[in-house]
């Protein structure tokens, strides 16, 4: 079967012949005892979304305790409740991502966490001061908060900027996507031709993928594999394959498991 797929329909990074081009917001960040952390950058509409659940959920606290307040009557107790308030505005989220090791609940639904610009757990400074300046943050009408994660290339609002801390996806959360190989039949595995044998640049970019597929959630890695796979079907003449990201799976298993010749 004919085959044109090249070496130099394979994107690669300047300077590095034969390296793919990283996939989506990857950051290796080394601590000072020269051990080296890879993370994923959280985008704006996870952390706008993890805050979202995180306001609902103090709403809800504040609701809770002002009816209990109310029901018991005593006008004491106003003054415990203002000052509740007052530290779970400004605190409470500082108070639980230093306990929560960088989570707070919003950012846990979300699989998403804080982490200092070295990759360690955030300190109890970081988390006061980041918090302390949301509302500077969130200041309107331009949002700088907003401007300034556009803008930076760690996507780092100016609390983060001032303290020194970043927002990354959690790595347990993203150990917990599905493995490479299925269980499930080899209608995939039978599109590749049984005479394809793949150039090394091709071999290195679908090692690349293999390995950061993990950190991407099912929609993004059919979108990545299907750049490559339309190439592979169109070279090989067959009809698109309907699970590109097991099609690249399914190359780099024939190209790795075959004897070399």
């Amino acid at each position: 079967m004919p085959s044109d797929f090249s070496a130099a329909n394979v994107p690669s990074v300047p300077g590095l012949p034969g390296r793919s081009a990283p996939l989506d917001t990857s950051l290796v960040l080394v601590s000072p005892e020269n051990i080296a952390f890879e993370y994923r950058l959280a985008g704006p509409a996870p952390r706008a979304l993890a805050f979202l659940i995180d306001l609902l959920l103090l709403g809800l606290l504040a609701l809770a305790a002002g009816l209990f307040v109310g029901f018991v009557g005593q006008g004491s107790l106003a003054g415990f409740y203002l000052a509740g308030l007052f530290f779970l505005w400004w605190g409470g989220n500082a108070a639980v991502e230093v306990l929560a090791n960088g989570q707070t609940p919003g950012k846990r639904a979300l699989g998403i966490r804080v982490v200092s610009h070295d990759g360690l757990s955030i300190n109890v400074s970081q988390s006061i001061l980041r918090n302390l300046l949301r509302a500077v943050d969130l200041a309107p009408p331009l949002f700088p908060g907003v401007v300034s994660m556009v803008v930076t290339p760690r996507l780092q609002r100016l609390g983060d900027l001032a303290s020194g801390t970043i927002v990354v996806v959690d790595r347990r959360a993203a150990d917990a996507a599905p493995p490479v190989v299925d269980n499930g039949p080899n209608f995939i595995a039978d599109m590749v031709p049984a005479g394809f044998v793949p150039p090394l640049a091709l071999v290195e970019a679908l090692a690349d993928y293999v390995g950061r597929r993990r950190v991407l959630g099912p929609a993004r890695r059919q979108e990545v594999a299907a750049i490559a796979a339309a190439r592979l079907v169109a070279a090989w003449g067959t009809p698109p394959a309907r699970d590109d990201d097991a099609l690249l799976c399914a190359v780099y298993e024939r190209a790795t498991s075959e004897p070399a010749r």
